[in-house]
């Protein structure tokens, strides 16, 4: 069976998953020890067929995504920070400039990373690089580059660096689902078997990475009805600046979408600005999705 990528239904031909989303959002770590090998063609070629066929983000705005490939020993010129060792390999792209092209931006590539776990690759999201590095990256006046995905096989052997990193940001750990998804308004939390079909997708969404795991998303269901507004929570201020949580918002949207559509729930992301009141510090709204509302199974 193949697994269709949501946002794709309404903006071109469809990525293929051989396996299901649910299974790969699972699968997926960030790994900071690669091989030291550019990708195979076989590998090069799905990816970037993949990324043909994402040309358009939330707004509609014009992405352009490719493969990168880079000679060894190239680590310190990519980010300087020795984080990442052994990357050949990358998945980068532009997009026009809107209102929320960070998010459509986050929303397209990770469909991107998730196809390649799908092929049996690892990845890891950068949010700091030098753009320079990327010459094959020709950025217009009305684009952007925030990010970049290392993509390739891991290397057979973890460095310590990469252990004190993960438990450094707490790789693993996500917060509680009581303190992310809210009933209504964000004064009652919401209880899982209250999400009904959606209880899935919305732990994909808690599993979806994100700029030093911390998790800036928060997701307030509307009460019985399959409609949820996403809220943006500024954790850290650097972060926020270099607008790396808004990429963030539109990683765990894209890992609501394909989990929703897999299980067989219809819908579309539209700006709504709903009157959720009163709204936590530090937290402002981004974006709603609206479900069919014939579906009763999604607010039983």
């Amino acid at each position: 069976m193949r697994f269709c990528s949501p946002s794709l239904i309404i903006h071109g031909m469809p990525i293929d998953y051989e396996h299901p989303v649910e299974d790969l959002v699972r699968k997926r770590y960030s790994c900071r020890t690669y091989a030291n090998e550019k990708l195979d063609t076989f590998f090069e070629r799905a990816l970037s067929q993949a990324a043909s066929n994402i040309g358009l983000g939330l707004l509609g705005e014009k992405a352009v995504f490719q493969v990168v490939n880079k000679p060894a020993a190239a680590d310190h010129r990519f980010a300087g920070y020795g984080l990442i060792k052994g990357a050949r390999s990358f998945i980068v792209g532009r997009i026009v400039k809107s209102e929320r092209s960070y998010e459509s931006y986050g929303y397209l590539l990770e469909q991107l990373v998730l196809k390649a776990i799908d092929l049996g690759l690892e990845t890891v999201w950068v949010g700091y690089f030098h753009p320079e590095f990327f010459e094959e990256v020709n950025l217009a006046e009305n684009e952007i580059f925030p990010a970049a995905v290392v993509v390739g096989r891991a290397a057979s052997k973890k460095r310590l660096k990469d252990h004190i990193v993960r438990a450094y940001i707490q790789a693993g750990r996500r917060q509680p689902w009581t303190q992310l998804f809210f009933d209504g308004d964000f004064r009652t939390a919401l209880a899982e078997s209250a999400a009904g079909c959606y209880a899935g997708p919305l732990n994909m969404v808690r599993l979806a990475p994100s700029s030093g795991n911390t998790q800036p998303w928060r997701v307030v269901k509307e009460k019985d009805k399959p409609v949820f507004h996403f809220f943006l929570k500024k954790i850290n201020k650097a972060y926020a600046l270099r607008r790396l949580h808004d990429v963030d918002i539109g990683i765990a949207m894209a890992h609501f979408e394909l989990g929703a559509r897999q299980s067989g729930q219809e819908g579309e992301w539209k700006v709504v600005r709903p009157e959720t009141t009163p709204l936590p510090p530090e937290v402002e709204y981004r974006w709603t999705w609206l479900g069919r509302p014939e579906d009763v199974r999604a607010h039983r």
